[in-house]
């Protein structure tokens, strides 16, 4: 997690079965306007990215649960296709 969770918020998940390359994309510009963000590697996605520099089991975002509805904003508001998300609603 980059910064803690405002005012111990709980952790809401923001996006799942995320690619290496869409979930950088996605930590970088939500961080960029503030958004702390939590990485979960699925599996053991964790050691193969550590190993190999890829993860083939998909990586979870979580997002302060006060902050999803202005995520899912500026997500939906990038014109940056994600062919590959789902957005959770």
């Amino acid at each position: 997690m980059s910064e803690k969770f405002i005012d111990d918020d709980k952790a809401v998940l923001l996006l799942s079965d995320l690619n290496d390359i869409d979930a950088k994309i996605i930590i970088s510009m939500l961080e960029s306007y503030g958004i702390p963000v939590m990485k979960k590697n699925k599996g053991s996605g964790g050691i193969m990215e550590v190993y190999f520099g890829a993860n083939n089991f998909g990586i979870d975002l979580y997002v302060p649960s006060k902050m999803l509805d202005k995520s899912l904003e500026l997500i939906n508001s990038d014109p940056v296709e994600y062919d590959d998300i789902q957005i959770k609603k």
